[in-house]
């Protein structure tokens, strides 16, 4: 079977999963909680802000525009929340604070600083233009503007917008149900004894299920499956009735006892198997009835680069985002060379630094084997070699994707 390209494997679970749209339920949740759920309705502002003219500025609100050395009487006062209800002489000026609403009459705001105090008189040391300092209504948010559409991955700042224009509580799509497995008789659960039969610590369902924890999904722990066609099917079938997407780990190759793939066909349908990619080349994207299934190698490293490169943006697509996160990238300088061999585009997990001149360089962070999990954690971010290049010497310019929680 030829090996698909890792852009190919992308376009292709993109245009499955859109054409089965099933978007999830709504629910509405407090402002304050919705930051990384997906917004399930265009959020439409019922008001202007700001609401009214308001000043810029601490200062004195002046009905026309004055010239340096004019003398103004101060007839009264507007606060934030106690605007001034008087009339506004045409000598007269309002003693006026950051946020208070203007006047009607004024304007302009002349600085404080701008000004000196004489009595019960101002006099201006710089001349002021009508709309100084004045913030008008609706010049942000006009009534009836669409600030925020369907689809978007709520931010920290689209909370303060949201509350801004008055939003309490806002309808997001439901949590997706997510039922993560792993699968191989030589697992071993963390926290319990080591033993001497070459088993080895279940890392990979943990990684993945606190990687899902960062996602607006709901993650249903399947535990371990024994390595047996029987075995699987049973846990594949009863998380085809309960989770939106299975995830597993480990059993999608062509070993004697790697039955995950076979299991899959037989209760649904394989899309896709094995892509052009280092680590990671067997993977398996399907389908159990209505239930999205995909099947990540048994090596820590290639589970985790897959998920990276497949799962996350399919992820946020099934959750219903419009705007899906695209991975950071830029160009970086290698600082040693890098070994590569043409036909597989190549993950490498790498060390980035910023040079004092605001360059940055990249460095291997240690050998490239897909078991090598604490050069995952050493590293902070990948060296992206495409399937053509081969060797790379020192100095040679390279794409790096940061780990985005690295530069916190």
């Amino acid at each position: 079977m030829a090996l698909t390209s890792v852009s190919e494997l992308q376009t292709l679970i993109h245009e499955h999963i859109t054409r089965t749209p099933r978007l999830p339920e709504i629910e509405h949740i407090p402002v304050a909680q919705s930051i990384g759920r997906v917004l399930a309705e265009d959020m439409v502002s019922a008001l202007n802000i700001p609401a009214t003219d308001i000043s810029a500025m601490d200062g004195y609100a002046l009905p026309s525009d004055a010239a340096a050395g004019s003398c103004w009487q101060i007839v009264g006062e507007s606060a934030a929340g106690k605007p001034f209800a008087g009339d506004l002489p045409k000598d007269g000026c309002i003693r006026i604070m950051t946020g208070a609403v203007v006047p009607p009459g004024s304007t302009c705001v002349v600085l404080q600083e701008n000004t000196k105090t004489e009595g019960n008189a101002i006099i201006l040391t710089q001349d002021v233009a009508v709309g100084a300092n004045i913030r008008y209504g609706g010049e942000e948010v006009a009534t009836g503007d669409t600030v925020l559409t369907a689809g978007r991955i709520l931010r920290p700042a689209d909370v303060m917008l949201l509350a801004a224009i008055g939003i309490g509580q806002v309808p997001v799509y439901r949590k997706i149900k997510v039922a993560v497995l792993s699968t191989g008789d030589e697992l071993n659960e963390p926290g319990t004894p080591a033993t001497d039969n070459g088993q080895v610590y279940d890392s990979n369902r943990h990684t993945l299920m606190a990687r899902l924890a960062a996602m607006p999904v709901e993650v249903l722990d399947l535990g371990q499956a024994a390595d047996d066609l029987e075995s699987v099917l049973h846990t594949l079938n009863e998380a085809s009735c309960m989770a939106d997407v299975v995830i597993t780990s480990g059993g999608v190759s062509v070993g004697d006892y790697d039955y995950m793939r076979e299991a899959v066909n037989r209760l649904g349908a394989i899309h896709h198997y094995k892509v052009a990619i280092k680590p990671g080349k067997p993977f398996v994207f399907g389908q159990m009835l209505k239930t999205w299934y995909f099947g990540l190698p048994g090596n820590p490293v290639s589970g985790y680069v897959g998920f990276d490169l497949f799962l996350k943006a399919a992820l946020w697509q099934l959750c219903g985002a419009q705007d899906i996160p695209q991975p950071f990238r830029l160009q970086a300088v290698l600082s040693q060379q890098v070994k590569k061999s043409p036909g597989r585009m190549d993950i490498q997990r790498a060390v980035l630094t910023q040079t004092a001149d605001g360059t940055w360089e990249a460095s291997p962070a240690g050998e490239q084997d897909s078991h090598r999990v604490w050069g995952v954690s050493r590293a902070n971010g990948y060296i992206i070699l495409p399937a053509e290049a081969g060797n790379l010497p020192a100095g040679a310019t390279v794409t790096v994707q940061p780990f985005t929680e690295a530069f916190l």
